[in-house]
């Protein structure tokens, strides 16, 4: 009788220490999920599509940039969008580059294709390609670090391409042209550049049809 007794005990105190660990075990997982529902929102968001871009400055000098599409509003006849990229290019025996940049747009749709406008401005750091040196303390010539130079970066571009969302309801858009910016305080001048872009957006989540 008491060792069934104790069986008992044994048998209910397991069960509860088990019922325990697994509620803290769901709290623990609502929360994470709870943590989790704002960037799912976020991405999730038929006005949301992430985008990717090869950003050749001059063309040839290759680059990448990704970022976010944010559509501000729709109509049959134009799409206004804020879009946010992050990326660089490399331009060999001269120098690498990072930027983050935002604009403003206006896509213009012909049936399924579109031609965007955009106009925005950004921040860049070019690092010179190479050994830097200055001058010591002795009056000869010694290693410098290569801490990089900051400039403004307005920007403006040109697309054209294809949109999947509007006539089809699929996640793509493809993209193509040529985006010119302008890089401040280089030798007192703001330098004009030139880059291609190509790229792509894609949406989580579209509008119904």
């Amino acid at each position: 009788m008491k060792k069934l007794l104790l069986l008992t005990l044994s048998l209910v105190a397991g069960i509860n220490s088990f019922s325990q660990s697994n509620t803290q075990f769901n709290s623990v997982s609502n929360e994470r999920s709870q943590k989790q529902i704002p960037f799912s929102q976020f991405v999730y968001n038929d006005k949301v599509a992430l985008k990717l871009d090869y950003f050749g400055e001059l063309v040839l000098h290759p680059g990448l940039s990704m970022g976010v599409d944010y559509t501000l509003a729709k109509k049959n006849w134009v799409t206004i969008h804020w879009d946010s990229e992050l990326g660089g290019y490399w331009h060999r025996w001269n120098n690498t580059a990072l930027f983050l940049k935002s604009s403003i747009g206006a896509r213009l749709p012909v049936k399924s294709f579109f031609v965007d406008l955009n106009l925005g401005a950004g921040y860049m750091h070019a690092f010179a390609v190479g050994t830097m040196y200055q001058i010591s303390s002795e009056g000869g010539l010694e290693m410098a670090a290569n801490w990089g130079h900051s400039h403004f970066m307005p920007t403006s571009s040109f697309l054209i391409g294809w949109d999947g969302t509007r006539k089809m309801n699929l996640p793509w858009t493809f993209h193509a042209g040529v985006e010119a910016y302008l890089q401040s305080s280089f030798n007192h001048i703001f330098l004009p550049h030139a880059a291609a872009k190509v790229g792509l957006t894609y949406k989580f989540k579209r509008q119904s049809l």
